[in-house]
């Protein structure tokens, strides 16, 4: 009875003795056997008893799924936050495909123009979303702005009226104290998807520093990867963890 899952249970038994009369002492062999003999050997008989189980039933390993890699992966970053995150418990990345419905807010999030590259791109291949600005992104006057959760819902209702998503060109500044606020002003906007614009010509050390930095307060769904034909080593942004969304290696 009880348990979680069949683990803790208990199993009781109501047995019922029958007990000799004073003064009549029966002799208890081996050989004899009664009622409370049968009763315990059909208990063990049935604990030793093999049911079949279907193995297609059984749960993976917590160790095989996605959040236990989030979870090492976390905690490189917490351990080391310079360098690249490398898990080896990663399974195949899923292709990652831009939400591009009605009311829908992507965020691109990268240093300098990077983000604005990277939204035109998007917004031009895929569907004509409306590209707003945030961060420290530069843009012309009467361009929307995203900040935070409140012009982040005002620009979801006006993508629901105009029948386009919306993809925020989020721009980064550098410097520690900055790249904390940025990261945690982008928790706050809390996008449908948030993908990271990455240079593959710059030390992958920074990269990894800025990109960690926002993973460890933010979910990361994708990157979108410039300037591959800038370097010899483009595949260097795949120790990173991240799924690809996006190359200029392939437009």
């Amino acid at each position: 009875m009880g348990g979680i899952g069949g683990f803790f249970a208990r199993r009781y038994l109501d047995v019922t003795v029958d007990v000799p009369e004073p003064g009549k002492p029966e002799e208890w062999t081996a050989h004899r056997r009664g009622a409370f003999d049968d009763l315990v050997e059909r208990a063990d008989k049935g604990d030793r008893r093999e049911l079949p189980i279907d193995a297609s039933a059984v749960p993976p390993l917590s160790t095989e799924s996605d959040a236990f890699s989030g979870v090492l992966e976390d905690l490189q970053r917490y351990a080391s936050p310079n360098a690249p995150v490398t898990t080896t418990a990663r399974r195949k990345a899923r292709p990652v495909v831009l939400l591009k419905a009605p009311g829908d807010l992507v965020v691109i999030a990268g240093i300098g123009e990077d983000a604005m590259t990277v939204a035109r791109s998007l917004a031009g291949e895929r569907g004509g979303a409306e590209i707003v600005a945030g961060g420290a992104q530069h843009v012309a006057a009467g361009v929307p702005r995203v900040t935070d959760r409140r012009t982040a819902f005002s620009a979801r209702a006006r993508g629901v009226e105009n029948g386009r998503a919306t993809i925020v060109a989020y721009s980064i500044e550098p410097g520690d104290a900055r790249l904390a606020a940025h990261a945690a002003a982008l928790a706050g906007i809390r996008p449908d998807q948030l993908w990271l614009a990455v240079d593959a010509s710059r030390k992958p050390e920074d990269t990894a520093a800025w990109v960690n930095a926002v993973c460890t307060v933010v979910s990361v769904q994708a990157l979108a990867v410039l300037r591959t034909a800038w370097t010899s080593t483009p595949d260097t942004v795949r120790a990173l963890g991240l799924p690809e969304g996006w190359s200029d290696a392939v437009q």
